[in-house]
């Protein structure tokens, strides 16, 4: 079966996505250069030009598909502390998330590549805020609030060691998460969770 232009130039985008978005998670943003990523990619400098005007414009819209890719399951308004902090672990806790670490602090020292990927960014930092729940949830009263945002950064930094750990959790990850679940139960029997 012979495929289309369009079939053709499509797999060539989402292969140049794909291996944009492990080439961050194996070798950082300074490791993911044109180069690179055209030579795993198997495509030439031409090729990734033709799509792509520059490579910020391709690392934004990796990082959009994979914002859409954490986003594929649908998301619930969290019933329980402990649901809601089950849910920010399974997005930065993701090693696909160390990609979105690289273009935090990328962005950080570069103010042109921080406004091609604000958009992308952005969705991230809505995927882990508690803005993002209504008023009668679990998160909306101030001391849940207050709670979900400190949980949030120490898992933050959990998923932090583990980008700047090869990958592999660092020795007290277990045990700061065990925490973390065990209070955010414990938020929920003491303060009864909203419905």
């Amino acid at each position: 079966m012979t495929r289309t232009q369009a079939q053709r130039s499509a797999a060539t985008r989402q292969a140049l996505v794909d291996v944009t978005i492990e080439l961050l998670i194996e070798r950082g943003w300074a490791g993911t250069t044109a180069v690179a990523v055209c030579e795993r990619a198997g495509v030439t400098r031409g090729a990734l030009v033709h799509h792509y005007p520059s490579l910020s414009a391709l690392l934004a819209h990796s990082l959009e598909s994979l914002y859409d890719d954490f986003t594929k399951r649908p998301q619930r308004t969290p019933v329980s502390m402990l649901s809601a902090v089950e849910g920010v672990w399974r997005a930065v806790g993701d090693r696909r998330f160390k990609a979105v670490f690289e273009a935090w602090s990328a962005a950080a020292n570069d103010p042109e590549l921080a406004a091609e990927l604000r958009p992308a960014i952005g969705r991230f930092a809505k995927l882990v805020s508690p803005d993002n729940s209504p008023p009668d949830s679990v998160l909306g009263r101030s001391d849940a609030r207050e709670f979900f945002l400190m949980a949030r950064e120490a898992m933050i930094g959990l998923a932090f060691g583990r980008a700047t750990n090869g990958g592999r959790p660092l020795g007290h990850e277990r045990v700061v998460l065990a925490r973390l679940r065990e209070e955010a139960r414990r938020f929920g029997e003491e303060k009864g969770a909203v419905r």
